[in-house]
């Protein structure tokens, strides 16, 4: 079921409260030196549709559905009284090992870090090199998380984390594509204490029904926004949780907009289980430069809790030139039925 979008009237009226956006990254990231993204001025404040370019609309819809429960939808549940701050992970794109040191003083006092592996055009050797710099960057208290977005085949991974797991590797996330191969890395892993984490098959595939029943995975990795909002989210971490897996929360880097639709749904699923897992919502710190008043800054190993306010000022610095605003309005006008009709197109 979509989101609660009754204050929609239509299609023309959404795209007058909309601006596209293209914001300058600190480093690549994906392969993109800019991000753009396309944000909603709703009654609720703003939402942020943060699709990928590339993404089809059955999958852009999705993304569109959070950014409108965002910011239309007034009964989704608030952050628990008195949570005002979610602690983060730090997040090392495929960067060079000699930059691992200066890109973790933008982290101040977090806990966890995740370090990307197993990126295209790098080995393993490169993914050694940067992993050991890291860990010595951040000491030994720091809890280490790698993620290889399913490129590894089995072997691949077996050979990578036998080599890794020298630098005390807490888990690994969705490091092969299919719930099977994860179930044999899993025993492969026994006894190592490296866990295993499920990501692009929960998002993409909708298989945590079978990574449960298989036991292939230890945590689920859930993202507000390619799951279609917090409440798709909460209710797979419920699932999740039940099962007996850990949740984390992360995010599909985008601006201090939607890093605050996770920050509420980290706020929510960290109240329930007591014992939360740091979320992967440390993100802006990739962003040139950012779209609200408050930016969600790390300090002290958190990020705050908090409405998003928009600052025109800075989105007029950053808006998109008319083609690429032309491309998300059509885009809009394709997905938005979808999203009506409960993303059944």
């Amino acid at each position: 079921m979509g989101p609660h979008i009754s204050g929609i009237t239509d299609i023309n009226e959404l795209i007058e409260r909309s601006y596209v956006v293209s914001i300058p990254l600190r480093m690549p990231f994906r392969g993109l030196t800019h991000r753009e993204v396309m944000l909603i001025d709703g009654p609720e404040g703003p939402g942020e549709w943060a699709a990928f370019t590339e993404y089809p609309d059955n999958v852009a819809a999705k993304w569109l559905a959070a950014a409108l429960e965002q910011a239309f939808d007034d009964t989704v549940a608030p952050a628990p009284a008195g949570v005002e701050k979610v602690a983060v992970n730090a997040t090392f794109p495929a960067l060079d090992p000699g930059d691992g040191a200066a890109w973790w003083k933008k982290f101040p006092g977090v806990k966890a870090a995740k370090v990307k592996v197993g990126e295209p055009g790098q080995l393993l050797i490169d993914d050694v090199a940067r992993v050991n710099a890291i860990r010595q960057a951040v000491g030994p208290d720091v809890t280490l998380r790698l993620d290889a977005n399913a490129r590894w085949s089995v072997s691949e991974a077996d050979k990578a984390l036998f080599m890794l797991r020298a630098f005390d590797i807490d888990y690994v996330e969705q490091p092969v594509s299919t719930v099977d191969e994860m179930v044999y890395l899993k025993r492969q892993l026994r006894g190592t204490g490296i866990r295993l984490a499920a990501d692009e098959l929960i998002r993409q595939s909708g298989a945590l029904d079978e990574v449960i029943d298989k036991r292939a995975a230890d945590i689920a990795v859930l993202k507000v926004s390619p799951l279609g909002g917090i409440r798709p989210t909460l209710a797979l971490a419920q699932q999740a949780q039940d099962a007996g897996l850990q949740v984390v929360i992360s995010s599909g880097l985008e601006t201090s907009v939607g890093l605050s639709w996770g920050a509420r749904a980290a706020a929510i699923v960290g109240y329930q289980t007591h014992s939360p897992l740091a979320a992967g919502l440390g993100t802006a710190v990739f962003f040139e430069s950012d779209v609200v008043t408050q930016p969600l800054k790390v300090a002290a190993g958190s990020i705050p809790v908090n409405r998003p306010v928009l600052d025109p000022r800075k989105i007029r610095k950053v808006i998109a030139a008319e083609e690429r605003t032309t491309w998300w309005q059509e885009r809009l006008r394709r997905c938005l039925p979808m999203v009506a009709n409960g993303l059944e197109s």
